[in-house]
């Protein structure tokens, strides 16, 4: 367990120091914790030396030239992204996925695939699968916040970079599950300015949660947060937390995702969330979302919000969005169902700006 932490900033470099206990120090062999007591001591606890960047927490730049392989940044070598195609003229996307993830795995592929289909972007993955393969319980008080503060290193790399500088406030970060509230923590390191948005995925309810909000993604982390429940006070955070909440079917249970088993439905609730959102990229019927007194009145149909209060969830959604809103999908592919206010004309959907 850690008995001791501080933070230290040293020649650029920034560094957690801790005292651990010898007993949680971790294994050589990797395989998968059979009990409780093994994700104590699992192969996906952060190993020292602990300071950003760290070995495991990698940054791949991916363009529409390098979709398929992608870049490896170097926050401390500035030669890393003025040779790489990172295009400042070109809007950024930081995306940072939950546990069990990584740069080679859905959602982070789809996301990538959804954005060059739309057009040029920069899109960073921040990957660290090595050691997100399940929780390290020795170490999740401090290691979300030590993943947020090398984020923070990231965002102020590219925001003081010398030639191709792009400020926190232009700049789209999206996390899923854990990703989401590490994004949260990340905004507390930035030093100068402040995220542009933040999108959280379904923010995980195996976190911080409560009125800390130091500790969890709320709207206080960037000038706009927006938050999409699709498994809210089962595996996902029930809130309202973003400047504009939205709840999907009701924001527990989705369609569709009837399994054999109960974790097999309560995991598809949890990640459909990202279908959701990637298909909101290009899709030209939307999800139109509208706001409801309360979760009840939306679910025996008493909501009938005015064609005008009705707004886009996802990509595309207004960052004037405030309170909550509730959304209906389908239960296949396409999910987006389209404008259903009384005069049911589609509005245009415009990029994000």
């Amino acid at each position: 367990m850690i008995t001791g932490a501080k933070w230290l900033i040293l020649a650029g470099i920034t560094v957690l120091q801790v005292s651990v206990c010898r007993s949680q120090d971790v294994p050589t062999k990797d395989k998968k914790p059979q009990s409780v007591k093994d994700l104590l001591n699992t192969t996906s606890c952060i190993t020292p030396p602990y300071r950003c960047p760290h070995p495991k927490i990698q940054y791949y730049l991916y363009t529409r030239s390098t979709q398929e392989k992608g870049e490896l940044l170097n926050t401390l070598n500035d030669n890393s992204l003025s040779y790489s195609k990172f295009n400042p003229k070109h809007p950024t996307k930081i995306i940072v996925h939950g546990f069990a993830g990584g740069r080679n795995q859905s959602p982070s592929t789809d996301l990538r695939k959804a954005y060059f289909t739309r057009g040029n972007y920069n899109i960073i993955i921040v990957d660290y699968a090595d050691i997100a393969k399940e929780p390290c319980l020795s170490q999740i008080e401090w290691a979300p916040r030590f993943g947020g503060l090398c984020i923070a290193q990231l965002i102020e790399y590219i925001q003081y970079h010398p030639t191709k500088s792009v400020p926190p406030e232009k700049m789209h970060t999206i996390g899923y599950s854990v990703g989401a509230h590490i994004l949260g923590l990340a905004a507390n390191y930035i030093s100068e300015g402040k995220l542009g948005r933040i999108t959280g995925l379904d923010p995980t309810i195996f976190f911080y949660m409560g009125n800390n909000r130091s500790r969890d993604l709320d709207y206080t982390d960037a000038h706009f947060v927006d938050i999409l429940h699709t498994g809210a006070g089962i595996l996902g955070q029930w809130g309202p937390n973003g400047h504009a909440d939205f709840y999907v079917n009701g924001g527990s249970s989705q369609p569709g995702c009837a399994h054999d088993t109960i974790f097999q439905t309560l995991s598809c609730d949890h990640t459909k969330v990202t279908p959701y959102f990637i298909e909101s990229i290009n899709s030209r019927t939307g999800f139109w979302a509208g706001p409801c007194s309360s979760l009840l009145s939306y679910l025996i149909g008493w909501c009938e919000p005015k064609d005008t209060e009705f707004v886009l969830m996802g990509e595309h959604v207004t960052h004037n969005a405030r309170g909550v809103y509730y959304v209906t999908t389908n239960a296949k592919p396409p999910y987006a169902r389209g404008f259903p206010g009384k005069s049911r004309r589609l509005r245009s959907v415009s990029p994000y700006s």
